[in-house]
């Protein structure tokens, strides 16, 4: 498949490449200077590009330049570079030599162009739905100590913070850290990892000193983009080598501080080189380094399943404790055979968990990315390049377990060709686990390591309450349930108590490097996956003058392997295992038509995509937008989404602790027999019902308006409404007969064959969705801009049928953030201050459920521009003045940060 793939996507890039055809030698000459208009200083850096064509250039820094163009005059000259007011010239003469251009420093509301909403160049004022673009600027002026951290407060934005390095983004609800409905592509390529399913934030993706901008599309977008682009869809572009070039680097120092931690040191290094030989060829290298000390997760005093529950009961589960997790419900009288014992009736348990501190083999936050590529302009028409990336580092993120991702790593190998109407690309994603393992797993095989729960630690503790209970343990008197639990787990825990740290270190180690699910008591997992991705995209602007029509598609491989520790794979006679392969693909298009004098326009479009494990799936999208006014627009859409379930959801075998999670197609769950009647619900034991899990689907209807007001204010309005259908979660059930895995029958947890399983399905609960957002940016004058945004959302879940159903909305009903900063405030100094709050709401995970307090978060930073270094310093500080928050049920609570920049820039004008 991978020799399929790989020769494949060479094909279509040299069909594409000489699709365009070749032009004639060079017969136009084009030179000259830019300057500042206000100071006469010359701009490095600037943007020349001859329109309808990938050929272009850039300023040096005196301000020239000099382009060659294989056409013959006339031709339009764009020139442009952020913060400036952007122009096109006409060039009418063959040589055309000594051109002066003066170029304004001035913010033009609205200019911004934007490609993510339509896969087309348009004004972000026409944009048929809501989508934000932060810009080069926007990226060096935010006052988060990285520019990923700045998508927080963009309107619409609701993120969760798992760890220092991972952010997960909720636009438009349902999510939780693992955000399956959410997409991010960086320059075009898929981050999220294929086993994972869900992006891993700035984690693997792209260094601040390489960002162009980042663009965000917050609802469906399937019918361009295909499955689980499904909520939301993020778009981070860096920049090309032939655009910016030179040397850059940065040195961030600052400190972590928090009152659940310590304070603690927080370093970053970022470097980067790019150069371009007679505007044919060029090739850019980029290094990003960031080490520190991860938040602290230290709530070991709620318990996460019972709200209410103190530590010291018998059932408490810890919300940052592991090893607590499995319920033992017994009977005591059963338990033991001796029927005088009756009148204790029944005992409902769970083991002593062990800090989420005690586990951890470091508390690093680390990230490392790196990414070199290569372009080479085969003519005026056509760019071919090379991209290889590489991300990775140390994190946390829970799921139905909390992960530690210990020196994780993705590795991308991209090849393109591109030109002004069409691209055609291919890429490769290699995953590796590094020393990764499962926190909960941890936690319950360092237990069993220490005391096996069925045949001494159950044995020894029933033995000691019962005799507790009727007062011949002394110290304890009869008939005190309270303290007889407290005597039977403290014998029960007698060997944990009696070993040394040493001892218990050791145990631990040992449990983190067995492999889970294949070793005895092992929590390490093994990614070893890896995505093949074909697509393309094609603008028949040359053919057709009546519409604008896109064509395009995609296909898709997903290659898994877990070597048997997360995922139901294959066992081979001599124990190794096979990899899960699954195949898709996707077919669009979309046509755009200007009616009523360029004043209105309408665009259709629909795409068919088809997995191989599901049936196939037509997603429509249809928008209008009015312009009407010159810079007033009302737009109106009506679109639909879907989401095959995951790779997880279709093949997983994992034990939680609200049971085993199951892939639930029917390729894989079919053996184990809990589907179509094969299992009983866990609290009636009556028999349930539930079908094989199907593709999840989506409605939505959006309506906006964003428009500039006397050349002073950015409006933007919008209101949606979604509707889901098959709507995909986790159903806990217990199964109806042995379930025989791999050659061996599972048992619960005292041996019993009913074993708690947790697969996924479609719930019959019909749900919907609401919310509105509004935006507005003010030019105050003297460089001074006022920026904020409103959010409202809420949901509604109709004729709930399943009892335990949570629809994880995991969204505050109200936000808000406003911002205001001057890139020179006087002489060369700058600053912007942010500040961002949200409502309390319910956070519901399968990790745990609670409630999530409102807070309120401060972010200020000042600037210094050293123009004769070309280097920018930063002070700023994050979450000043709040003390610790946390943004989900379980994750470590955030305090503030610290930091000290300087930025050298050649490009610094």
């Amino acid at each position: 498949m991978k020799k399929i793939f790989t020769k494949s996507t060479l094909l279509l890039v040299v069909f594409f490449s000489f699709l365009c055809h070749h032009t004639r030698a060079q017969n136009t000459t084009v030179s000259g200077k830019i300057l500042d208009e206000a100071t006469s200083e010359p701009l490095v850096g600037v943007n020349i590009l001859v329109k309808g064509t990938v050929l272009g250039t850039i300023s040096d820094i005196d301000g020239n330049f000099n382009l060659s163009v294989s056409k013959a005059p006339p031709f339009t000259m764009q020139v442009s570079i952020v913060g400036y007011t952007p122009q096109e010239i006409e060039i009418t003469n063959a040589t055309t030599e000594g051109l002066e251009i003066s170029m304004s420093e001035q913010t033009i509301l609205g200019q911004e162009i934007v490609v993510s909403a339509s896969r087309v160049e348009e004004s972000v004022l026409e944009s048929p739905v809501t989508v934000e673009k932060m810009d080069i600027i926007g990226i060096q002026q935010s006052a988060a100590p990285d520019f990923f951290d700045a998508i927080s407060h963009i309107k619409g934005v609701t993120t969760s913070t798992g760890s220092l390095t991972f952010n997960a983004i909720n636009t438009r609800g349902f999510a939780t850290i693992a955000n399956v409905r959410f997409v991010t592509l960086v320059d075009g390529m898929d981050i999220s990892a294929p086993l994972l399913n869900f992006p891993t934030g700035n984690l693997v993706g792209i260094s601040e000193l390489d960002a162009e901008s980042v663009e965000l599309v917050p609802g469906a977008a399937s019918a361009l983009y295909g499955p689980n682009a499904f909520n939301g869809i993020l778009f981070m572009n860096s920049k090309s080598p032939f655009e910016y070039q030179g040397l850059s680097a940065q040195v961030k120092v600052g400190a972590t501080n928090s009152e659940a931690g310590d304070s603690n040191p927080l370093y970053s290094f970022s470097a980067r080189y790019a150069k371009a030989f007679n505007n044919k060829f060029a090739f850019k290298l980029n290094f990003s380094l960031l080490d520190a000390t991860d938040w602290t997760g230290n709530d070991y005093n709620t318990d996460r399943v019972i709200p209410g529950n103190q530590p010291g009961s018998p059932n408490f589960d810890g919300l940052n404790m592991y090893g607590d997790e499995a319920r033992i419900q017994l009977n005591i009288a059963s338990a033991t055979g001796d029927p005088a014992l009756a009148p204790l009736g029944d005992v409902d348990l769970r083991r002593t968990g062990w800090r989420e501190e005690d586990l951890l083999a470091n508390m690093d936050a680390k990230s490392i990315k790196a990414d070199a590529a290569l372009h080479y302009r085969v003519n005026d028409n056509v760019e071919l390049l090379y991209n290889y990336r590489f991300g990775g580092g140390s994190s946390i993120y829970q799921g139905s377990a909390k992960f530690v991702l210990n020196d994780f790593t993705q590795q991308f190998h991209k090849l393109e060709a591109k030109g002004a109407n069409f691209f055609v690309r291919g890429y490769v994603t290699l995953t590796d686990d590094g020393d990764s393992y499962n926190l909960d797993a941890m936690g319950a095989f360092v237990n069993e390591r220490i005391s096996p729960t069925a045949t001494q630690w159950v044995p020894t503790y029933l033995q000691t309450y019962v005799l507790a209970s009727q007062g011949y343990i002394p110290g304890v008197p009869a008939g005190n349930p309270t303290a007889a639990h407290a005597a039977a787990r403290a014998q029960a825990d007698a060997s944990r108590n009696s070993m040394s740290a040493s001892e218990i270190q050791q145990i631990i180690e040992d449990t983190r490097t067995a492999n889970l699910n294949r070793d005895q008591n092992g929590a390490a997992f093994i990614e070893g996956s890896r995505l093949f991705h074909g697509e393309f995209n094609y603008n028949l602007k040359n053919q057709i003058d009546w519409a604008e029509i896109q064509v395009g598609g995609n296909v898709r491989r997903y290659s898994i392997f877990s070597d048997g520790t997360i995922f139901d794979e294959q066992q081979n006679s001599d124990g190794s295992f096979e990899r899960v392969n699954i195949s898709e693909w996707g077919a669009y298009t979309q046509i755009s038509k200007r009616l009523a004098d360029e004043k209105l326009k309408l665009t259709g479009s629909i795409r068919y995509d088809k997995n191989e494990n599901f049936e196939g799936q037509f997603n429509p999208r249809f928008s209008a937008v009015y312009t009407f006014s010159q810079s007033h627009n009302i737009r109106a859409s009506f679109q639909t989404g879907f989401r095959n379930p995951d790779t997880q959801a279709q093949f997983i075998w994992f034990p939680t602790s609200s049971g085993i999670l199951v892939g639930s197609t029917e390729s894989n769950a079919a053996r184990y027999g809990i589907h179509n009647g094969g299992a009983l619900d866990p609290t009636t034991l009556q028999p349930v019902d539930i079908d094989f899990v199907e593709p999840e689907e989506l409605t939505a209807f959006e309506i906006g308006y964003k428009g500039v007001i006397a050349d002073k204010i950015l409006l933007d309005v919008n209101y949606y409404h979604n509707n889901y259908s098959g709507f995909i979660a986790n159903r806990p059930v217990l199964s109806a007969n042995a379930i025989t895995r791999r050659g061996q029958t599972v048992t619960n947890a005292i041996g019993g064959i009913n074993v708690l399983m947790n697969p996924y399905v479609n719930v019959p609960e019909d749900i919907s969705s609401d919310g509105i957002g509004v935006g507005v940016t003010y030019s105050v004058g003297k460089g001074y801009t006022l920026s904020g945004n409103y959010n409202w959302a809420d949901f509604t879940v109709d004729n709930q049928i399943t009892e335990d159903f949570q629809a994880g909305f995991n969204t505050p009903e109200h936000k808000f953030s406003v911002n205001v900063s001057n890139r020179n405030v006087w002489n060369n100094i700058g600053f912007a201050v942010a500040y961002r709050w949200q409502d309390d709401f319910l956070w519901q995970s399968s990790f745990g459920e609670g409630e999530i307090p409102s807070f309120g978060v401060l972010d200020i930073q000042a600037n210094y521009k050293i123009k004769s270094l070309k280097s920018i310093v930063k002070v700023g500080g994050t979450n000043l003045f709040s003390g610790d928050y946390r943004t989900n049920i379980g994750a470590g609570f955030v305090g503030p940060q610290y930091f000290i920049s300087i930025t050298f820039d050649e490009f610094l004008n």
